[in-house]
């Protein structure tokens, strides 16, 4: 075994906005920022630069609350962690969510008060803010370095990075480029032209072109290894990324690679596949609905990349949702079918819906949803979520009458109302209520103003009304509420 120096992998954190993704674009003289959708990262990344003679890894983790196993994850990983905290925003919840991981981790980390160059900003709400989280940096009288930048202007971003040069000289990192190799899978996905990627660390030993692989079980065959730019590598030693074309499916985020024709006798491995470990895997929509009579909305999830889908899934109630299927890439014929065959919405998360694929969800009434954001995709699952909780949840209620009378003419029970608000109109959507609870929906078959037919009636007025279910049970003393419903769901 021949220890070597390695390069410090070192990991971004912060909350949402805080310029985590601006701070590495200024360092790799790159435009990622700008072409994230929301200007928010939605997978994690690893790069590598150059500085002073000295190489550097970074990997770039998503600040949004969704991703807060994937920044975890992150940390494990990692050598150094730079927090990213604005100075004109402070600690944030996804600050705190950073640090706590950061201190579950025992990684060593530095501070970056970003946003210096904007006016009337002031480190201080940053300091003070960490200070009450037990982050005491040096001018506080701690030992955490803080180093105030603009990512934007690159001022003192320099100084940031000869910070971490010199913290990871004293952690004297090393590993053997001649052991068994040993990686870490930082993302995963799936494309048509290329198939089953991910993107790796290599944390001991050297990963090469043609060598047989296995990640938590995927096997696979290096057929090319490129950087971020896309550059071919013809090898890649210990602490540098590199993105691998080579398994026969998507590996799990977080799964190690191994070298199948290797022994590592020292090594146990004790990881499963993506199947295995899917939480969802043995639900059954049908059975949960019998046993437990409580309505579930079905969900189908394709999603760009595993770590992404992997945010989707931990942020689904398994008491109102049930997931029939869900993987990378984009959406199939076979999606449809089941979606179909169950009543399902199709999310599709940054993938490609093929017109084919459009038409034929059209004419199957299946509903496919496209996001691009992530907390966009997250607000409207909640949404429906809550909407099967408490259905009048995105309800405008327009008019209110209560049931005064009833009267039987020619077979057809009419209700003699009062609207008590708004108005109410023939065409409206309606709410049958007895004390709290809704009873019935109705549909008003005829609405009369006195003698004369109409169309509506307005507050204060009285009038009688007969529904299209002539079985319909209402009361003396019911009352019917008219309502709209705002939806921000647009339905493909």
């Amino acid at each position: 075994m021949a220890l070597e120096p390695r390069p410090p992998v070192i990991t971004i954190m912060g909350h949402v906005d805080h310029g985590k993704t601006t701070l590495l674009d200024y360092i790799r003289k790159s435009k990622v920022a700008a072409a994230e959708a929301g200007g928010i990262t939605q997978h994690i990344g690893a790069y590598s630069i150059d500085f002073q003679g000295k190489p550097l890894t970074f990997i770039d983790t998503p600040g949004h609350a969704a991703f807060n196993k994937m920044r975890e994850r992150g940390a494990q990983v990692t050598d150094l962690i730079v927090l990213v905290v604005a100075a004109n925003d402070g600690v944030k919840p996804q600050t705190v969510e950073s640090i706590r991981h950061i201190k579950n981790s025992g990684v060593p980390y530095v501070v970056a008060i970003n946003k210096i160059d904007l006016p009337d900003v002031d480190p201080n709400l940053a300091k003070s803010g960490l200070a009450e989280h037990e982050v005491i940096v040096t001018d506080y009288g701690g030992d955490i370095d803080a180093i105030e930048i603009s990512a934007v202007k690159g001022q003192n971003v320099d100084k940031l990075l000869e910070t971490l040069v010199v913290i990871a000289e004293l952690l004297e990192l090393k590993a053997d480029p001649e052991a068994p190799v040993e990686a870490v899978v930082i993302e995963s996905s799936k494309t048509a032209d290329r198939g089953s990627v991910a993107t790796v660390i290599v944390k001991n030993g050297t990963l090469k072109p043609r060598m047989d692989i296995e990640a938590g079980g995927v096997p696979g065959r290096v057929r090319l290894l490129t950087d971020e730019q896309g550059n071919q590598l013809e090898e890649v030693k210990p602490g540098f990324p590199a993105e691998i074309v080579s398994f026969e499916k998507v590996p799990s985020v977080g799964s190690l690679v191994h070298d199948r024709n290797a022994d590592y006798p020292e090594l146990e491995v004790a990881e499963e596949t993506q199947e295995e470990t899917n939480p969802w895997a043995d639900l059954n929509f049908n059975q949960l609905i019998e046993e437990e009579g409580k309505p579930k909305l079905n969900l189908i999830i394709k999603a760009d990349v595993e770590g992404t889908l992997e945010a989707i899934l931990q942020n689904l109630d398994d008491e109102s949702t049930e997931l029939l299927a869900s993987g990378v890439g984009e959406v199939t014929e076979r999606d449809l079918e089941l979606a179909e065959s169950a009543g399902a919405l199709l999310i599709a998360f940054q993938v490609k819906v093929p017109g084919r694929i459009k038409r034929l969800a059209k004419e199957r009434g299946v509903r496919i949803k496209k996001y691009d954001i992530i907390y966009k995709l997250i607000e409207d699952l909640q949404k429906r979520m809550l909407k099967l909780l408490e259905p009048t949840i995105d309800e405008v209620v327009t008019g209110e009458a209560e049931i005064l009378e009833i009267f039987e003419m020619r077979g057809e029970r009419i209700a003699g109302i009062r609207v008590k608000t708004g108005e109410i109109s023939k065409s409206d959507k309606l709410h049958l209520k007895r004390g709290d609870e809704i009873v019935a929906n109705p549909v008003i078959k005829t609405m009369m103003h006195g003698k004369q037919e109409t169309d509506s009636i307005k507050a204060k007025n009285e009038g009688g009304l007969t529904f299209r279910n002539k079985k319909l049970d209402f009361q003396k003393g019911d009352v019917l509420v008219a309502y709209t419903v705002e939806d921000t769901v647009e339905e493909m």
